[in-house]
């Protein structure tokens, strides 16, 4: 058996879980359109015949005057120097932004042995020339070995990525497999599906000043009973999420009831509280 760690960089919404969601077949890392969706780094676990991959999707580099998370900014780089791989994921329909080059210059600094492999994803939005005139301009970057354009939403060119991923992979003597693909604890894992859908349904700065804390998990047969409370720190932000008549709150939690049930294959019971910081948990 051979395997291999790679860890995904790159600025926000460059589609790296989406890409993650791709490669292992299934949904295991947060996706919004917002800014800054993922907020910790994450390992998942997927096996190709006689290879194996350990794959870290980390947070976005993110550029931004508000101060958010000091933690959210460091961890991408965290977890560079146990890697083999590096995906350095960007979007090709933007233009080269501060992220960009934070990432360029932290990965000069950082790289040893491993292999850098540019990821230009989301070519499903964008004309041929379009790539091709991305894939010139930036073989100018000495740090990249290889350049990959793909497509996390179609799957395109994902496939070759992989297959080419795995001559870097090493003979390793750990036959033991994971006894779950993600490896993450299922109430952070509960607790991420549920912050997902307020990111989605929730506009301005809320989501990013709430916690969802998964408090308890009750699993009997083919259902499973989830309680999570939303821990915000104004009253004016916990009545948005509530709603008029508690349909805002209705629609998330039914939405991600809904993303857990397809995950786990069994029927979710989800019950949401909303709560000030300072009010005691359940």
């Amino acid at each position: 058996m051979k395997s291999g760690n790679i860890v995904l960089i790159g600025p926000t919404n460059s589609g790296k879980s989406s890409l993650v969601n791709k490669i292992m077949g299934q949904r295991v890392s947060l996706v919004s359109r917002k800014k800054q969706s993922t907020t910790f780094n994450q390992k998942v676990y997927k096996k190709f015949s006689e290879n194996e991959f350990i794959i870290q999707d980390t947070p976005g580099f993110f550029s931004s005057r508000k101060k958010i998370n000091n933690n959210i900014i460091s961890s991408p780089l965290a977890e560079i120097e146990t890697s083999d791989l590096i995906y350095v994921v960007v979007d090709i329909s933007l233009r080269i932004n501060n992220e960009y080059k934070r990432i360029i210059n932290s990965l000069e600094n950082k790289i040893e042995k491993q292999h850098v492999f540019l990821i230009l994803n989301k070519i499903d939005k964008v004309k041929k020339d379009k790539v091709l005139s991305a894939i010139k301009f930036y073989s100018k970057e000495k740090i990249f070995n290889e350049i990959f354009p793909i497509s996390s939403l179609t799957g395109e060119g994902v496939a070759n990525l992989i297959k080419f991923s795995k001559k870097f992979t090493i003979k390793t003597s750990i036959k033991s497999k994971p006894s779950s693909n993600i490896q993450i604890k299922k109430k952070l894992f509960y607790s991420e599906v549920t912050r997902e859908k307020i990111l989605d349904k929730i506009h301005r700065e809320i989501p990013y000043q709430c916690d969802v804390v998964t408090e308890k998990i009750n699993k009997v047969t083919s259902q499973i009973k989830i309680y999570q409370s939303i821990v915000v720190k104004r009253q004016s932000h916990k009545n948005i999420l509530v709603g008029k008549k508690g349909s805002m709150l209705k629609e998330i939690g039914q939405a991600s009831r809904k993303e857990i049930a397809r995950f786990e294959n069994k029927k979710i019971h989800l019950f949401l509280f909303v709560k000030l910081a300072k009010e005691k948990k359940i």
